[in-house]
């Protein structure tokens, strides 16, 4: 498996699926703290970052927000798996700061891929269970500093723009812990 951040670019050919949206898509643009997602809705729209980051977070029993990951530029931004099986998202998507996204309405998206490759969309639950997987076993088997490394190594260009409480939640670690692995 690649050693990238969202290793699930690495599995599963997704040019056709971005360039339908890059073609087709809409350009919407979000500010800090607006909602892509909310966990309880039902994903309508399938994007495409351009610029800005947004986080994947489930909140916890406390309200406090728990980071389960990051779309970034040229990654897809989408609650997939719940849509995939028409539930409800299980997760929320928040611009963490100034996004640009192309969006096209999911089913629409999902529906013309499928035209060209039949198999895609279990392709793409596939490589995101590949991907979910790596990343729980990371959790286990590299170090903190380990982790962070190979996120700053993936994403150079941004990591000193996420939010360090952001990014600790990600890590599983506390923001103090992170600002010390980053001296």
């Amino acid at each position: 498996m690649a050693d990238t951040f969202n290793s699930y670019k690495d599995l599963v050919d997704l040019r056709p699926l971005i360039e339908l949206i890059r073609t087709e898509g809409k350009p919407v643009l979000y500010e800090r703290g607006e909602y892509l997602l909310r966990e309880g809705d039902m994903e309508k729209y399938i994007s495409v970052v351009i610029s800005g980051y947004c986080r994947y977070v489930t909140h916890r029993s406390d309200g406090s927000e728990g980071v389960v990951g990051f779309s970034l530029p040229g990654d897809i931004a989408s609650g997939f798996s719940d849509r995939m099986y028409r539930n409800p998202s299980r997760l929320a998507i928040i611009a963490s700061c100034r996004l640009e996204v192309l969006q096209l309405p999911f089913g629409y998206a999902f529906s013309k891929i499928s035209e060209q490759d039949r198999h895609f969309t279990l392709k793409m639950e596939k490589a995101f269970s590949r991907t979910l997987f790596e990343r729980h076993l990371n959790l286990y088997k590299l170090t903190s500093a380990e982790r962070y490394r190979k996120f700053a190594a993936s994403y150079p260009e941004i990591v000193g723009q996420i939010l360090v409480k952001e990014l600790a939640s990600f890590l599983q670690i506390t923001p103090q812990h992170l600002r010390r692995i980053r001296k």
